[in-house]
């Protein structure tokens, strides 16, 4: 994972209009670089050898949760695929691949058809707004690769103690209103499901904008995820073998994905 060696200014609401002009305009073009063949298979080739060995381990562990779990249902196939999306999604974000995009689309849209079958709220809340934010990431990866000198992989950035606890209240703030509806809804695990969606917006938005403390959020996430989804296998709900072991690899491959984006190269700070 590269870092960026560049210090970014807060930019103003006349340049945060600009720029959102141009990400609209250049999306169309940021959508066929994303879903090429050609840059799919290069940028997958191209991984380097730990990272495809992780890869490897993540798409075997997957398909051995499926065989294991014995649910070749239509909710069971579905969990596969979701897994094996997820899987090439996640490997490609960690070294800050813009076709992660394209694995990252169908992931979510697959996974968002299990949480509703589940009955997660908050889950299926997350998985919604993962959905819309992949647009919003193919964007913006796109014209900030564009502008770098290195245009193969996305550049790491930090930002201060004072933006980090602005997220922390932020995620506190959204999981009490999530928790209140899950409740509401009479959602399934709702103390553990509510955390889903406000780790999943901060992880979201930092991963989309560059920013290295995502895995924080992600790797809370994934742990969450671990707990809740080894309930939902303990009471044979839809698909919850191929989830719970989706889930240990989200979470090998968010502990990888920290390492690289933070020590996988020589380190610079960018604060912003």
């Amino acid at each position: 994972m590269n870092n960026s060696a560049n210090q970014d200014s807060s930019p103003n609401l006349q340049q945060l209009a600009s720029r959102f002009k141009s990400d609209l305009a250049s999306l169309p073009a940021a959508i066929c670089a994303v879903f090429d063949l050609k840059r799919n298979v290069t940028e997958l080739r191209t991984l380097r050898s730990s990272t495809k060995v992780m890869m490897s381990l993540m798409l075997l562990a997957n398909i051995i949760g499926f065989v294991l779990g014995k649910d070749y249902s239509f909710n069971g196939w579905i969990g596969l695929i979701t897994g094996l999306a997820v899987v090439l999604n996640l490997i490609l974000v960690d070294q800050g691949r813009l076709t992660n995009y394209s694995w990252g689309i169908l992931g979510c849209a697959v996974w968002l058809v299990i949480a509703i079958n589940n009955r997660l709220i908050g889950d299926i809340a997350a998985q919604s707004f993962y959905l819309i934010m992949q647009f919003v990431g193919i964007a913006v990866w796109h014209r900030k690769i564009s502008e770098q000198a290195d245009t193969h992989e996305l550049a790491s950035r930090s930002f201060s103690k004072l933006a980090g606890f602005c997220w922390l209240v932020t995620t506190v703030i959204i999981y009490m209103v999530v928790l209140y509806f899950s409740k509401r809804l009479n959602g399934t695990q709702v103390y553990l499901d509510a955390t889903l969606l406000p780790l999943g917006i901060v992880g979201m938005v930092l991963m989309v904008y560059g920013y290295r403390s995502q895995w924080y959020a992600w790797i809370t996430l994934d742990v969450i995820n671990v707990i809740i989804w080894f309930n939902q296998l303990k009471g044979f709900s839809p698909a919850s073998a191929s989830m719970f072991a989706l889930q240990l690899v989200m979470l090998a491959n968010g502990l990888y994905g920290a390492y690289l984006w933070f020590y996988g190269q020589k380190r610079t700070t960018t604060t912003s």
